[in-house]
């Protein structure tokens, strides 16, 4: 055989060869992130999206922070949401006009973990929505068997502008959700970037981000970040005028697992200003880790929160099984026809 090619066993059961090159350097990773999330790490160092935060901490160096370890919050709020597209929709104007559509459904809650009670679920709410592009609201009728679609209408002729709709609405309940528990003194972790919650900049909430779109620091300081031990983060940078954040290992995903594995990105306001902030990373690089899902049980372990799974569970059986969401969507189609309602 050829130095540098491996014989494997190919379709109907040929013999063929690699096209490894010999003495190419470099490491392979494997992540069985779950397909309907994407993948945990998919920034372009290239790409025109790519950002450079300042890092205000360290003298403008990106350095390894592992503080002491220190008991968690007394009471602490994990906050996520979900959704899905159950149905493509098209409407057909009487003048022939074609416009689409999908309908969806979205669900958010909180996880509620205390010192002596056990983690229970709190502010649930679940939602159906018909969302047409084009401009004009189609309403589907309510179904029999009590589901329910609210219209919306979104600009432009992508139905992507009505998947984004949707994904709003789901966001909005998130941050009601997240500001609702700030108020009654729950540290809120808001699964996902801190959206719509920056005009309320001194909320004691974070972000958590576990997927990685773009390129947030300078490359070199960029390329560092996957050198975090589980438990250390990174120098604080600013994001913009609005958020502080920091880069946190908070797991160990294993000797296959790509660099970024692990690694979860933390926002906080930045209207608690800049002690505050550090102090808060600090504190969360010291208890967050503690509810890092386990390989065995999740794949997106360990960067999915053991609470956000449980969670997002609840939430996709609330949502009631897509089969029956897609039917029921077709009936209330039928019977919107059959009744020949006008616009």
């Amino acid at each position: 055989m050829l130095a540098g090619c491996a014989t494997v066993v190919g379709w109907a059961g040929k013999r063929m060869q690699s096209t490894g090159i010999a003495g190419v350097a470099g490491t392979l990773g494997v992540e069985a992130f779950d397909a309907a999330y994407g993948a945990g790490f998919q920034a372009d160092d290239d790409s025109p999206h790519a950002l450079e935060c300042e890092l205000v901490e360290d003298s403008g160096a990106l350095e390894a922070h592992r503080p002491p370890a220190g008991g968690r919050p007394q009471r602490i709020a994990f906050v996520d949401g979900t959704m899905r597209t159950e149905a493509r929709l098209t409407y057909t104007g009487p003048e022939g006009a074609l416009s689409t559509g999908l309908a969806g459904s979205w669900a958010a809650g909180a996880v509620l973990v205390t010192e002596d009670a056990p983690a229970r679920f709190d502010r649930v709410a679940v939602g159906r929505a018909a969302i047409f592009a084009g401009g004009h609201a189609v309403p589907l009728p309510d179904h029999r068997d009590g589901w329910r679609w609210e219209p919306y209408a979104v600009d432009g002729a992508d139905i992507e502008n009505a998947r984004q709709q949707l994904q709003r609405l789901m966001r909005d309940a998130e941050s009601d959700i997240a500001e609702q528990l700030c108020t009654e003194g729950w540290l809120t972790v808001l699964d996902g970037p801190l959206h719509g919650i920056r005009h309320r900049r001194g909320l004691p909430v974070m972000g958590y981000v576990k997927t990685h779109h773009r390129r947030m620091l300078a490359h070199e300081h960029w390329t560092r970040v996957p050198r975090l031990a589980v438990r250390e983060r990174s120098s604080l940078f600013a994001m913009g005028d609005d958020l502080y954040g920091c880069y946190l290992r908070v797991g160990d995903p294993g000797p296959w697992a790509g660099p970024w594995a692990g690694i979860a990105r933390i926002e906080m306001p930045a209207g608690i200003g800049l002690t505050a902030a550090v102090d808060a990373a600090d504190r969360a690089a010291g208890w967050l880790p503690d509810f890092a899902s386990a390989l065995h049980r999740d794949a997106r372990a360990p960067v999915n929160l053991t609470p956000i799974a449980g969670l997002e569970r609840h939430l996709h059986h609330l949502q009631g099984d897509p089969r029956l969401a897609l039917r029921a969507v077709r009936e209330a189609v039928l019977q919107r026809n059959r009744e020949g309602r006008s616009e």
